[in-house]
């Protein structure tokens, strides 16, 4: 570089260099330079650092560079941190591209979380700490939203890191924290109140909280915003004082605010009305033991730590669970709510259930609790009898997570405003798509589905008008290419799917396209998003075949191919890096250290008597020296045995001086355990209800399936994943960390100390032992200084377990932040990523920091729309439903809800009664037309394709077709809530016996009801045969997108009251016939249908060819016949086991 006189360097040299530095580009080697050597990451980092600030602003492609790096590590992690602390680059208005690039950085979310944590447990972070608060700092205060940064940066990682820095006195913190530290601090406090606090920093204890039904009713009152609710019941909720207000789900909203709080207070409402009305019924002794299960006498027993947290062990009485089957009951499952109290449902403890282990169950009637949001609740202590609780008509963790995903949205983390909210909205095509990105590539897209004697465009722009020559060249419905084109044009695409028109090869075909087309446009994978683990399985077994680079988080899949495809399989293929070894290490370190702690505290609130260290710790040391001097001088000859000094006395020496000081050979005697009450049934009067007085508001809606049970089973097999990946991981470390630590408590923990005083006379509660000579005391006097010595030690020791709860709880969440970053660099690499619903809600965290740009979501009509909700990013900019209103609508527990709220109104279905764009398809494939005219009413435009006429004829009935009614009335409900009908059952089991016989496989047969009742019965009954043990019998809500060859279906309703039940619903009854391809069979009482508008149509459709009769024409295996029978005795005739006579 040439200089100028004075020795400095030229200006022409600096601006020639600068832009050298910014022409080069990532230091690669210029043109026409020899034998360059390549540039490290260590070079790149050096020589970036050495710039000022002009000089960073104008290389930010070398820093993203350097960002994103594979060789990036915390070595260089402490430079970028230095250069991005710096006072020049900090108030330098140009530098916003700088911290958002690190801020979005790899580099940022698996290296600064893991660095922050190594640092905080060390004594000599020098500067880093402060330097890491400067940058976040900054960030917050740069972003627009800064609230939407909660999840991205490591805040209770850095948080925790200062408090250890506090509580060790590191050289950043031995002479106090700066002004300007606590100014920063006091900056993030009030963005982010929950993960960060000031005081805690400071070494202040976070205050009991001790609630009261009034403060609840209070609460209530003054709560007006979905972010001030509690997710959890009040108390005052549940006894009906008062309850929040909720709105119906509209068409359109005019605040963004009010759309998140509606859908919050209605799924919140949609968990809570059941288990409210369930208490009161139970109250009135008039609940149903199928749904609530009621344990009285239980205890706790002991406290666990694990990684995710504290977790308690409650001991049932054996004589009220002794008749349960483990292996196989769905009762006190995982995740189940469970409802505590030991004073008459005056105040609720909720938890929900960690762990149900069969063993520790039919041993011992113990199980793991661990409470939902607070680590500790003070209630829960041993000596204590609860009565406890569960509603088994709602699984709490179903709700738990996408309720905490509405409350912590804002209006701004919603995209699509102007369709979500607006009525008729005007269509937008996906914001990634402009003039110069719209070209299309369609290559593999149309290979599969090219007539042979055309040739289709493969490429053009697809915002322009599609070439016309596609139709002709495409072996697509019309009505599919549409479907394609709306898809990949409209920001917010609607695309409605009837029954066997394909709705599953279109969304293939348009993951495709997306998946060619934008992996230049896109910075994330594309999430695809079903409502059931099996759809799921079988959407991503369809992209696999077109992209490998595929994900499936969450849920056990049953698809082998799709669980080597699990998130944490893939993760525990990945070795860890180094640097999140040392991070683990330093948590797991800190982990014991606390369960130390957490060991001696328990052990201090469990016994009943006072150690000699507690007796140091609570009288001066003069009266110890006196107190120990005068029992010397009480024995007299016999001090010998003992040591002269007091301060070398252990707790053997001091158990036997108390003994000779209280008089006693067992000083726990003396210990003033209350006496408490409770644990049995309470009073309904605690309600102020009557024993007569009804609650008609809960009434269940929908066949209650599998799911719940399902999901917990899932979610213990993720927990063994987690296990055994840290076991995996372990096996190198040079100290295997303990797993699980279990705390037994075996005593009734103590009152506190102003509870203990209210219960002492005027001449007690006056004795003050500081003043008094304790030898001089009467016997009575020096128990009850005892005593006051042990509820004093006592509450010292129970004042620590809040604490040590909470830093627990937060090592935890550190760690599973650890395990998130990880799982993030496997997600990053993928161009797919495949959730349930359930899964979108309770990963909420992970997706967030995904920030998925593009979602895919099958089914979409089925799904609740809070769910959808929870699934978009404030930067996702294309999003795809496909479903069918028509069909099954989502769920709910409450049926008042879906009546007179519209809780069960999809987004998609929503959207489409708004106005907005979307695409039918138009062509079916699966039904033979005998079979699809029956849902003409609801799909008047819907062909049938040509193949569907080619289908074989029926084997063993004489009709493709049919509607057997009869007039045998449903059984007596008896305990269940669902219906069945023996009659039809034994009648289906026989016509599934005869349709085996005639050469059908029981793979090719379903049954199907719309009541679960009647499915248990069809199992038992179709069981007994052992040629049609294969045939499936399932719920009709379980069943939308199957089909099968052969379809029976059971009704079951047959009443004097002509009551219709969930035969009157239009959606039920579409999936229900809409299922079979060449076959169905229909059994129930016409009777009961004929007012019903859809059903009498259908039936005069099946009237016009008599396909519809009293009597089913079977034909025998030699094809003798048609014989008209109407029971399963007259087809018992042509089968040659008589296990279905009846």
């Amino acid at each position: 570089m040439s200089k100028d006189l004075t020795g400095k360097p030229c200006a022409a040299s600096v601006v020639k260099e600068r832009k050298g530095a910014w022409r080069t580009n990532r230091g690669r080697r210029l043109p026409g330079a020899k034998d360059a050597k390549k540039e490290t990451i260590k070079d790149q980092v050096k020589r970036l650092t050495a710039m000022d600030t002009d000089q960073v602003l104008q290389n930010a492609t070398l820093f993203k560079d350097i960002l994103d790096s594979a060789d990036f590590e915390g070595s260089h992690l402490y430079k970028v941190i230095t250069m991005l602390a710096s006072k020049d680059l900090l108030e330098d208005t140009r530098s916003d591209r700088i911290y958002r690039l690190f801020l979005e950085s790899n580099a940022m979310q698996a290296c600064l979380r893991t660095t922050i944590i190594k640092q905080g447990a060390g004594r000599h972070q020098g500067n880093f700490l402060e330097e890491c608060l400067k940058v976040m700092v900054e960030i917050v205060m740069r972003s627009a939203a800064p609230k939407e940064l909660r999840g991205q940066l490591p805040l209770v990682e850095l948080i925790e890191a200062w408090e250890n820095s506090v509580r060790m006195g590191s050289s950043v913190a031995r002479k106090g924290l700066s002004e300007d530290v606590i100014t920063m601090l006091k900056c993030l406090e009030k963005t982010f109140p929950e993960e960060v606090s000031l005081d805690r920093v400071l070494g202040a204890k976070a205050p009991k909280k001790q609630r009261t039904v009034a403060e609840d009713a209070t609460e209530i009152l003054e709560a007006s915003h979905y972010e001030e609710m509690p997710i959890l019941p009040t108390s005052a909720e549940m006894i009906g004082h008062c309850a929040f207000e909720v709105q119906e789900n509209m068409q359109t909203y005019e605040k963004c605010a009010d759309y998140i709080q509606t859908h919050f207070m209605l799924l919140r409402e949609d968990y809570i009305e059941p288990l409210r009305a369930g208490i009161k019924l139970f109250m009135q002794g008039r609940h149903s033991p199928k749904d609530l299960h009621v344990y009285t006498g239980v205890k706790v027993v002991g406290v666990l730590s694990t990684w995710e947290g504290l977790v308690y062990r409650i001991e049932l009485r054996k004589e009220e669970i002794r008749k349960v089957s483990w292996e196989k009951s769905k009762q006190l499952m995982y995740g189940s709510l469970l409802c505590f109290s030991d004073d008459d449902f005056k105040s609720l403890i909720w938890a929900t259930v960690w762990r149900r282990d069969p063993t520790l169950m039919s041993t011992k009637a113990q199980l793991d609790i661990r409470l939902p949001f607070d680590p500790w609740d003070d209630r829960l202590s041993p000596g204590k009898v609860f009565c406890c609780i569960e509603n088994v008509t709602i699984y709490f963790e179903a709700y738990r997570h996408v309720l905490i995903a509405l409350q912590n949205m804002r209006a701004p983390d919603v995209p699509f405003q102007h369709t979500l909210l607006s009525p008729q909205p005007d269509p937008l095509p996906p914001t990634y798509l402009k003039d110069d990105t719209d070209m299309f590539h369609f290559h593999n897209v149309f290979s599969s589905c090219e007539k042979a004697d055309f040739s289709a465009p493969k490429s053009f722009r697809i915002l322009a008008e599609w070439p016309p020559a596609l139709r002709q060249a495409l072996d697509l419905d019309p009505s599919q290419l549409d479907a394609v084109q709306h898809a990949l044009t409209h920001q917010m695409a609607l695309i409605q799917g009837p029954p066997g028109t394909g709705k599953t090869f279109v969304g293939l075909k348009i993951v495709q396209a997306i998946l060619d087309n934008t992996r230049l446009l896109r910075h994330s994978p594309v999430l695809v998003v079903c409502y059931t683990n099996h759809a799921l399985d079988q959407f991503l077994e369809g992209i696999f075949k077109f992209c490998e680079s595929t994900v499936r988080i969450g849920s056990r899949s049953k698809s082998e191919q799709m669980m080597r495809r699990n998130l944490k399989e893939l993760v525990m293929g990945v070795p860890p890096s180094r640097e999140f070894n040392q991070a683990r290490k330093v948590l797991t370190d800190r982990r014991d250290y606390l369960r130390d702690e957490l060991t001696k505290a328990l052990a201090q609130v469990d016994s009943h008597t006072v150690s000699a260290a507690q007796a140091k710790s609570l009288m001066s040391e003069q009266q110890f020296e006196e107190f120990y001097q005068g029992f010397r001088d009480y024995l007299g000859d016999s001090k010998e045995d003992f040591p002269e000094d007091p301060w070398v006395v252990d707790d053997d020496i001091w158990s036997r001086v108390m003994k000779e000081w209280l008089g006693t050979s067992d000083p726990s005697r003396f210990a003033p355990v209350p006496k408490h009450q409770g644990g049995g049934l309470p009073s309904f009067k605690t309600f102020g209800l009557s024993e007569d007085s009804d609650d008609d508001d809960y009434a269940p809606y929908g066949s209650k399936d599998d799911g719940d049970e399902e999901e917990a089973a899932n979610e213990i097999y993720e927990r063994k994943l987690d296990v055994d990946n840290e076991q995996a991981e372990q096996v190198d470390e040079k100290r295997k960390s303990r797993m699980d630590f279990f705390q037994e408590l075996n005593n009734a923990w103590l009152p506190y100390l102003d509870e203990y005083y209210e219960t002492l006379t005027p001449e007690l509660r006056s004795l003050d032992w500081r003043e008094e000579n304790l030898w001089r005391l009467l016997p009575p006097q020096r128990r009850e200084v005892y005593r006051q010595w042990l509820v004093e030690a006592h509450e010292e020791a129970r004042g620590i377990l809040p604490e040590l709860a909470h830093l627990l709880e937060r090592n935890a969440e550190s760690k599973a932040a650890l395990d998130r970053d990880r799982k993030l660099a496997v997600l990053r690499e993928m161009q797919v990523v495949g959730m349930t619903t359930t899964a979108v809600s309770k990963y909420q965290q992970l997706l967030k920091e995904l920030r998925p740009e593009v979602v895919i979501v099958e089914e979409a009509a089925e799904v609740l729309e809070a769910h959808i909700l929870t699934a978009l990013h404030p930067r996702t900019q294309h999003v795809v439903l496909i479903g069918d209103h028509q069909q099954l609508r989502p769920s709910t527990a409450v049926y008042r809800l879906s009546k007179n709220f519209h809780l069960d109104v999809s987004l998609f279905e929503r959207l489409i009664h708004n106005g907005a764009a979307h695409v039918t398809l138009l062509q079916q494939r699966r039904m033979h037309p005998k079979i699809s005219r029956l849902i003409k009413p609801l799909y008047p435009q819907l062909r049938d394709h040509s193949s569907t006429e080619k289908y074989p004829e029926v084997r063993g009935v004489a009709a493709r077709c049919f509607f057997m009614t009869h007039f045998h009335l449903e059984d007596d409900e008896g305990e269940s809530h669902s219906k069945q009908n023996t009659f039809e059952a034994n009648f289906v089991s026989a016509l599934c016996a005869h349709l085996v016989a005639s050469g059908y496989e029981e793979a090719q047969i379903t049954v199907l009801s719309p009541y679960l009742g009647q499915v248990r019965l069809l199992k038992r009954k179709i069981q007994r045969d052992s040629s049609t043990q294969g045939i499936a019998v399932t719920a009709v809500d379980n069943f939308q997108g199957e089909e099968n060859d052969i379809i029976v279906i059971s009704l079951v309703r047959s009443n004097r009251a002509r009551q219709m039940g969930f035969l009157a619903v239009d959606n039920r009854i579409n999936v229900a016939l809409t299922r079979a391809r060449h076959g169905l069979f229909i059994v129930g009482n016409t009777d009961m249908l004929e007012k019903h508008t859809l059903w009498s149509q259908i039936l005069h459709e099946l009237k016009s060819d008599e396909c519809l009769a009293e009597k089913l024409p079977i034909v025998d295996k030699e094809q003798n016949g048609p014989f008209g029978v109407k029971s399963a005795d007259e087809i018992s005739v042509f089968l040659d086991d008589k296990i279905h006579l009846t």
